[in-house]
């Protein structure tokens, strides 16, 4: 015994670190190690079963509610649609599992009108009225939900760009018309001719689901006059019935755009040139400014707006010279006078440096082009285009 409390003593002893960096102080950090890994591992294990015994329990209620109490049941055409979809994986060719897959919303649709007129609907031990649920204001919504499924099937296989735009203008009309089916239905089931006062609702909900489609339609068009038209957007539509700015951060003009590119090409023209030569220029403005805005739109992005748009110049009189270019818009606006928008360049002549004055009898003139910033729009258009040259350039 003496023995054993002896040996077991120097075991003790001998597993005391007797500093830090010692394989005493491993061992006892590995024993730490895997005491809390085994303890967190035993009660993960414990929890894992626990969360099985809860999912096992979510999975019988959710199979209660899902499994059909009769043939002739919203769960039936769930199904139904589900096991469509399932077969339409197995066919090789397209048109094949297409057509199994349409005939899956067929079933799916219906299903889901169906449910949504559940009043007593019984789930994990509770009663919801779905179609109370669904009844705003004593607006009931589920014919637009069908209608938007039923949309949803109709325009799947169109162009994507298209798709939404005929998605939503049909939605509006296609639910009024699934929403005013039950007053033409009566017992049996039978037609029946509505009474004067549901002759009347019905008119309401017809019209103002056909102007819920206007609305949608001017909202795609307008957008669409915004790509085609960007200018349009820096128009003052403060006083419109039915166009408002949600952003008041300003826009740039379409027409900044083309006086910058303009400024661009006018220096590319004159700047370094000889003065005579740029003088000569000059004097042909209205044909040089033709071609300059013909550089220029080759230049900007290509939209249906640049059509809209002219660029003029003119050099002021008495000026050596200063020359102002107009890009002028033609299109619509919202005063119906339309607008320009004016950068004015400095054109000035200095000696050429580049020159050796040993060569020459007498330093060679060329013209330097400086341009400000764009002026801001002005209503109506320029007085004059161009005419204004006789007093201004001098031969």
């Amino acid at each position: 015994m003496e023995n054993i409390l002896s040996f077991l003593g120097q075991l003790i002893s001998s597993l005391i670190p007797p500093s830090l960096l010692s394989w005493q102080t491993f061992f006892w950090l590995g024993v730490f190690i895997f005491f809390f890994v085994n303890l967190g591992f035993n009660l993960a294990i414990r929890q894992f079963f626990l969360s099985l015994l809860s999912i096992d329990e979510i999975f019988k209620q959710l199979r209660k509610t899902l499994t059909p109490p009769k043939p002739d049941s919203w769960q039936t055409l769930l199904w139904i649609s589900i096991f469509s979809w399932a077969m339409s994986l197995l066919p090789a060719r397209e048109w094949m599992q297409g057509f199994i897959a349409t005939c899956a919303w067929f079933f799916l649709i219906p299903g889901i009108h169906w449910f949504m007129h559940e009043e007593k609907f019984k789930v994990f031990d509770l009663t919801l009225n779905i179609k109370k649920g669904l009844t705003i204001g004593g607006l009931y919504l589920a014919p637009w939900i069908t209608g938007a499924l039923i949309c949803t099937l109709l325009f799947s296989g169109l162009p994507e760009e298209e798709r939404t735009r005929i998605a939503l203008l049909s939605w509006p009309p296609i639910s009024a018309v699934i929403a005013a089916l039950p007053k033409f239905i009566g017992i049996g089931p039978k037609y029946k001719t509505p009474n004067p006062e549901a002759r009347q609702d019905l008119v309401i909900l017809l019209l103002s689901n056909l102007l819920l489609s206007c609305w949608f339609q001017l909202f795609f068009l307008t957008q669409s006059w915004l790509v085609d038209y960007p200018s349009l957007i820096t128009e003052d539509l403060s006083k419109s019935a039915f166009v408002i700015k949600f952003v008041n951060n300003p826009t740039e003009s379409r027409g900044v755009t083309i006086l910058d590119q303009a400024e661009v090409v006018l220096k590319e023209q004159l700047d370094g040139r000889s003065w005579s030569q740029v003088e000569r220029w000059l004097l042909e403005l209205e044909p040089q400014m033709q071609q300059l805005e013909d550089v220029v739109m080759t230049r900007i992005s290509p939209v249906k707006e640049n059509s809209l748009w002219g660029l003029q110049g003119q050099v002021l009189p008495r000026t050596e010279y200063q020359m102002q270019m107009m890009a002028v818009w033609q299109g619509p606006s919202a005063d119906g006078t339309g607008y320009y928008l004016m950068k004015s360049c400095q054109i000035t002549r200095v000696p050429d440096t580049r020159r050796s004055i040993a060569r020459t009898v007498a330093s060679t003139q060329i013209a330097r082009v400086t341009c400000d910033a764009v002026t801001d729009p002005t209503a109506g258009q320029p007085g004059d285009g161009g005419g204004m040259l006789s007093e201004g350039v001098k031969e």
